[in-house]
């Protein structure tokens, strides 16, 4: 299984490799973060990158900052508009306790 590890306030970029493709022209990606009880909790979009077959993910502390404590089930995603959907990688996300999660 697939950990992400992030402290609530912080913010991470997530890069993956895509394989089994030729051609990434034309394709979105998304991160999605739901509880264990399948409530949604966001979503971050991806830049998906058509020379270096990668996708980047961008947390924004904005983002983390809302999540509460806790483990999280994630999952992303890469489509194209003829809807040739792709789920490339799926695990836990673990967001832990920061003892300042808006420094100013």
């Amino acid at each position: 299984m697939n950990i992400i590890r992030i402290y609530q306030g912080d913010s991470m970029t997530i890069t993956q490799n895509i394989t089994g493709l030729t051609d990434l022209t034309g394709y979105n990606a998304k991160l999605y973060i739901q509880t264990t009880a399948g409530v949604d909790v966001g979503n971050v979009s991806g830049t998906v990158d058509t020379d270096e077959f990668t996708v980047t993910y961008n947390i924004l502390n904005e983002n983390s900052k809302g999540w509460d404590v806790g483990s999280y089930l994630y999952e992303t995603k890469i489509w194209d508009s003829s809807d040739h959907v792709y789920t490339l990688n799926n695990g836990r996300m673990i967001v832990l306790k920061s003892l300042e999660n808006d420094p100013t």
